[in-house]
């Protein structure tokens, strides 16, 4: 007799943990559950025993757990953990002071505070050694052993957990940062390192160095965090999680831990991952643009051919740091984003938050400012109570909204109200058209997909102001990210720096690199990629090298990603590959989701008639879609809703 064995996707969020159950025999659960005040571990097993509880599942029948955490994100967000170690070549201590001379914002007048690397890796704590590789990966100095051993046990005396070992010219010829990490843990095996050859093994030092220091300062916090969460799990008869990197894919956790700073994006990666898995076929070929609206932020992804587009850029908060992640621009709005009027009489929507604590002014639990969630509560978009067990109090969001919107501006709640998710469909919108822009694609090309607890509430007015005709919530779209995890491979990324023309002996120089990087393992796919750029230049161009390329189809694919993203391209020819890249993508662990768990759910869309125009709200278990007056809904084979302007249907509106 054979037992129904589970996997469950946990995905932490600002406010809410999302979990989503897939069984062997094709059942797909799903649940919200509110976070706690500086909670952690606790409300994940409070959630994961909700999800086998209330499905009558036994631990032993969990046969796998997929994470995806905030943990990394809010730790760079915050920087309030205590300093790191850093090690560096003679005469190369200041490079992360020193940084580089880019602004984010050119005309602040403001003087800023320090940056984060003085603070977390001050100048006490930034050694030189000696030993040197020079510019073609040659030894021109060797590494003395005793000075490593006395440095470890000072760091360690300074009562410092981490160090980030960052030297030049590592990624040519990384012996000697193993060697200093082999030296470290000889003298103090309590010492956490981390290495500029494994974390970032590219050219350009500073933003090897700092990637690599922010993936040091990383390190005890989420060791401390998985290995709390491991052995909780592990109490409950459950097995160890695996946890999805931003730069996709999944990873036992213990290869997690060996890079953390992988983790910062996990749950827009994992979003994505999600949308794509729940796509019909006919819209994997267009390019399709997310908007995941959680409490705290909203995320537009973009999808070609049915992948997340990713980059090599992470933004968060005030730090930049090179990091290969999906390509999501998060904006400061969500359902506890804090409305109020500027002293010039504008409205003003985010950045600040309530958060899940206290949380709007409708959840009663103790916040008194109008949010984004209390305007939509009192224009009869939203149920009285919200999944995860939220009730919802329309007498403290009119008193709130009231009292910061209406009264300063001298018009009514309702107004206010309106202004305040007009406000947030704005912003939304305005970052979706720069997104598309960015990257060649016009918006009104796109198919764009609801995704969160709150994109479908905003998604046809975004689609409207951003000039695109039809949208799509996909059946799951509040618990996507926690599907997403179930979606998803084991990934591994191997990347090569090089130096080489494009040209035929450049080519044949890169089969050779290409053939030496070849997994030992079988793989579901492998994916080749190459940064291209000319001579001279500091930011390249990624272009997929496919099986079946030779040289002309290789120059000519560069030739017209550069025009797309660039403009014009050169008369030279002097263009050079940097960096050669392989993904390699295992098949999908089982129990994982597929097409039978996304089949549809009669039951899915509480009232909802299979079509209808709007306006108009739809309720289902994790979300709620707001149709629009002039918009119209059908409900799909798969279980999506299917929106359409009907200015573009021909249909009165």
């Amino acid at each position: 007799m054979t037992t129904t064995r589970w996997a469950i996707g946990i995905d932490m969020g600002g406010t809410f943990i999302d979990v989503v159950a897939c069984s062997t025999d094709g059942a797909l659960r799903s649940l919200k559950h509110p976070r706690e005040a500086g909670q952690l571990v606790q409300p994940i097993l409070q959630a994961v025993q909700r999800m086998l509880d209330e499905n009558g599942i036994q631990s032993a029948q969990i046969a796998r757990i997929v994470h995806g955490s905030t943990v990394v994100t809010n730790l760079l967000l915050e920087q309030n953990d205590g300093p790191i170690a850093v090690l560096t070549n003679t005469g190369m201590r200041d490079v992360l002071a020193l940084a580089r001379q880019d602004r984010r914002d050119l005309y602040t007048a403001a003087v800023l505070p320090p940056t984060p690397e003085r603070r977390l890796f001050p100048a006490a704590q930034r050694h030189e050694i000696a030993g040197r590789v020079d510019a073609q990966g040659a030894e021109v100095e060797a590494l003395d052993r005793d000075q490593v051993l006395a440095l470890a046990r000072k760091i360690h005396a300074a009562g410092v957990r981490a160090v980030a070992v960052c030297l030049l010219f590592s990624h040519l010829r990384p012996a000697h940062e193993q060697q200093v990490r082999a030296w470290l843990l000889e003298a103090q095996p309590s010492l956490m390192v981390s290495i500029s050859s494994d974390v970032d093994p590219k050219p350009r030092e500073f933003e090897r160095f700092l990637a690599t220091a922010f993936d040091a300062y990383s390190k005890p916090m989420v060791q401390q965090y998985l290995q709390t969460l491991g052995g909780a799990l592990a109490e409950r008869g459950l097995p160890a999680p695996e946890l999805m990197r931003s730069e996709g894919g999944i990873a036992p956790w213990r290869d997690a831990l060996a890079r953390p700073i992988t983790l910062a994006m996990s749950g827009p990666c994992a979003a994505l991952q999600g949308v794509a898995a729940s796509l019909p076929h006919t819209d994997a070929a267009q390019v399709v643009m997310s908007i995941d609206v959680g409490g705290t932020s909203t995320d537009i992804g973009i999808l070609e051919a049915g992948r997340p587009l990713f980059t090599d850029t992470l933004l968060c908060g005030d730090l930049t740091l090179r990091l290969r992640c999906a390509d999501v621009e998060s904006l400061s709005i969500g359902g506890g984003s804090l409305a109020s009027v500027n002293a010039g009489g504008g409205l003003r929507l985010g950045p600040r938050s309530q958060g899940a604590w206290p949380g709007p002014a409708a959840y009663g639990l103790g916040g008194t400012n109008a949010t984004l969630t209390d305007a939509l509560l009192l224009l009869g978009r939203l149920p009285q109570r919200l999944s995860g067990g939220v009730t919802l109090d329309l007498a403290l969001s009119e008193a709130a909204v009231a009292r910061d919107i209406a009264e300063p501006l001298g018009i009514s709640v309702r107004d206010a109200a309106q202004a305040i998710v007009a406000t947030a469909a704005t912003a939304m919108a305005e970052s979706v058209k720069m997104r598309a822009f960015q990257r060649d694609i016009h918006p009104a090309d796109c198919l764009l997909v609801a995704a969160g607890g709150g994109g479908a509430q905003h998604v046809a007015e975004v689609a409207e102001l951003a000039g695109v005709s039809q949208v799509r919530v996909i059946a799951n779209a509040g618990v996507v990210a926690a599907l997403g995890l179930l979606a998803s491979a084991p990934t591994q990324t191997v990347e090569k720096a090089c130096s080489l023309p494009l040209s035929a002996d450049g080519l044949a120089g890169l089969v050779a690199l290409r053939d030496a990087l070849q997994p030992d393992t079988p793989c579901a796919a492998i994916r080749w990629s190459l940064e291209i750029l000319h001579r001279g230049q500091g930011s390249p161009v990624e272009v997929a090298w496919l099986p079946e390329d030779d040289l002309a189809t290789l120059q000519a694919r560069f030739a017209a990603r550069y025009e797309a993203l660039r403009g014009q391209m050169p008369a030279r020819s002097d263009a050079q590959v940097g960096l050669l890249r392989g993904v390699f993508e295992q098949a999908v662990p089982q129990p994982g989701i597929n097409a039978k768990h996304l089949r549809p759910d009669a039951a899915l869309w509480d009232g909802c008639a299979a079509r209808g125009t709007g306006p108009q709200a739809l309720f289902a278990a994790t979300t709620t879609v707001w149709v629009p007056a002039g918009w119209q809904w059908l409900q799909e084979a798969d279980g999506s809703l299917l929106l359409t302007h009907t200015a573009t249907t021909g249909e009165p509106a």
